[in-house]
Protein backbone atom coordinates (compact mmCIF):
# COMPACT_ATOMS: atom_id res chain seq x y z
CA UNK A 1 0.00 0.00 0.00
CA UNK A 2 2.91 2.45 0.90
CA UNK A 3 4.51 1.56 -2.43
CA UNK A 4 1.52 2.68 -4.57
CA UNK A 5 0.90 6.13 -2.72
CA UNK A 6 4.92 6.41 -3.09
CA UNK A 7 4.71 5.98 -7.05
CA UNK A 8 1.56 7.27 -7.74
CA UNK A 9 3.18 10.70 -5.67
CA UNK A 10 6.12 10.21 -7.63
CA UNK A 11 4.82 9.93 -10.82
CA UNK A 12 2.38 12.99 -10.15
CA UNK A 13 5.52 14.61 -9.48
CA UNK A 14 7.77 13.63 -12.47
CA UNK A 15 4.75 14.67 -14.78
CA UNK A 16 4.16 18.37 -13.56
CA UNK A 17 8.04 18.96 -13.88
CA UNK A 18 8.27 17.77 -17.13
CA UNK A 19 5.21 19.53 -17.94
CA UNK A 20 6.48 22.88 -16.34
CA UNK A 21 10.07 22.27 -18.25
CA UNK A 22 8.47 21.95 -21.67
CA UNK A 23 6.34 25.20 -21.07
CA UNK A 24 9.35 27.11 -20.41
CA UNK A 25 11.48 25.58 -23.54
CA UNK A 26 9.11 26.86 -25.53
CA UNK A 27 8.57 30.27 -24.38
CA UNK A 28 12.15 30.94 -24.08
CA UNK A 29 13.11 30.13 -27.79
CA UNK A 30 11.12 28.73 -30.68
CA UNK A 31 12.43 30.04 -33.63
CA UNK A 32 15.93 28.85 -35.98
CA UNK A 33 19.07 31.41 -35.89
CA UNK A 34 18.14 33.07 -39.17
CA UNK A 35 14.71 34.33 -37.50
CA UNK A 36 15.03 33.90 -33.67
CA UNK A 37 11.25 34.37 -32.22
CA UNK A 38 11.92 36.54 -28.70
CA UNK A 39 9.44 36.62 -25.99
CA UNK A 40 7.22 39.78 -26.52
CA UNK A 41 8.02 42.59 -24.32
CA UNK A 42 5.76 45.26 -22.91
CA UNK A 43 7.11 48.67 -23.91
CA UNK A 44 6.01 51.47 -21.89
CA UNK A 45 6.32 55.20 -23.24
CA UNK A 46 8.66 57.17 -21.11
CA UNK A 47 7.60 60.31 -19.25
CA UNK A 48 7.93 63.50 -21.26
CA UNK A 49 10.67 65.58 -20.05
CA UNK A 50 9.06 69.11 -19.23
CA UNK A 51 9.79 71.69 -22.07
CA UNK A 52 11.46 75.21 -21.09
CA UNK A 53 8.97 78.07 -21.93
CA UNK A 54 11.43 79.22 -24.18
CA UNK A 55 14.97 81.63 -24.45
CA UNK A 56 14.94 84.20 -21.79
CA UNK A 57 15.26 87.61 -22.51
CA UNK A 58 17.47 88.29 -19.49
CA UNK A 59 19.99 85.59 -21.41
CA UNK A 60 19.80 87.38 -24.47
CA UNK A 61 20.89 91.06 -23.15
CA UNK A 62 23.63 89.39 -20.94
CA UNK A 63 24.86 87.60 -24.02
CA UNK A 64 24.89 91.19 -25.93
CA UNK A 65 26.35 92.59 -23.09
CA UNK A 66 29.02 90.48 -23.23
CA UNK A 67 29.68 90.72 -27.02
CA UNK A 68 30.01 94.42 -26.74
CA UNK A 69 32.52 93.79 -24.00
CA UNK A 70 34.94 91.57 -25.90
CA UNK A 71 34.40 94.05 -29.03
CA UNK A 72 35.55 97.05 -27.12
CA UNK A 73 38.38 95.10 -25.17
CA UNK A 74 39.53 93.65 -28.99
CA UNK A 75 39.43 97.22 -29.95
CA UNK A 76 41.38 98.78 -27.43
CA UNK A 77 44.62 96.00 -28.36
CA UNK A 78 44.21 96.61 -32.00
CA UNK A 79 45.42 100.45 -30.57
CA UNK A 80 47.67 99.20 -28.43
CA UNK A 81 49.95 97.11 -31.27
CA UNK A 82 49.02 99.41 -34.25
CA UNK A 83 49.51 102.79 -32.65
CA UNK A 84 52.00 104.46 -29.79
CA UNK A 85 52.11 102.28 -26.78
CA UNK A 86 53.36 103.62 -23.90
CA UNK A 87 57.03 102.82 -22.34
CA UNK A 88 57.04 100.65 -19.79
CA UNK A 89 59.21 102.53 -17.63
CA UNK A 90 60.31 99.21 -15.81
CA UNK A 91 62.51 97.55 -18.64
CA UNK A 92 66.11 97.41 -18.59
CA UNK A 93 66.72 100.36 -21.05
CA UNK A 94 65.18 102.94 -18.78
CA UNK A 95 66.66 101.99 -15.33
CA UNK A 96 63.82 104.45 -13.55
CA UNK A 97 64.60 107.25 -15.99
CA UNK A 98 61.51 109.16 -17.71
CA UNK A 99 63.48 108.71 -21.25
CA UNK A 100 65.82 106.13 -21.99
CA UNK A 101 69.46 107.32 -21.22
CA UNK A 102 71.78 108.68 -23.76
CA UNK A 103 74.62 106.04 -23.73
CA UNK A 104 78.33 107.88 -24.63
CA UNK A 105 81.89 106.60 -24.90
CA UNK A 106 83.57 104.70 -22.06
CA UNK A 107 85.62 107.54 -22.30
CA UNK A 108 82.94 110.18 -21.88
CA UNK A 109 80.50 108.44 -19.45
CA UNK A 110 79.44 110.03 -15.82
CA UNK A 111 77.52 108.23 -13.22
CA UNK A 112 73.97 109.21 -13.00
CA UNK A 113 72.32 110.98 -10.54
CA UNK A 114 69.21 109.12 -11.09
CA UNK A 115 70.00 105.49 -11.11
CA UNK A 116 73.79 106.04 -10.23
CA UNK A 117 75.23 103.95 -13.53
CA UNK A 118 77.80 105.02 -15.35
CA UNK A 119 76.27 106.15 -19.29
Amino acid sequence: MMRIIFALLFYALLTTTVAHAQKKKSKEKSGNSVNPDYPARDYEARASKKKRSGISYEARSEFVDRMEENWKQREKAEKNVSGKRKPDKSQPPYFGHKRPPKIRPIGKQKVCKVCHIKH
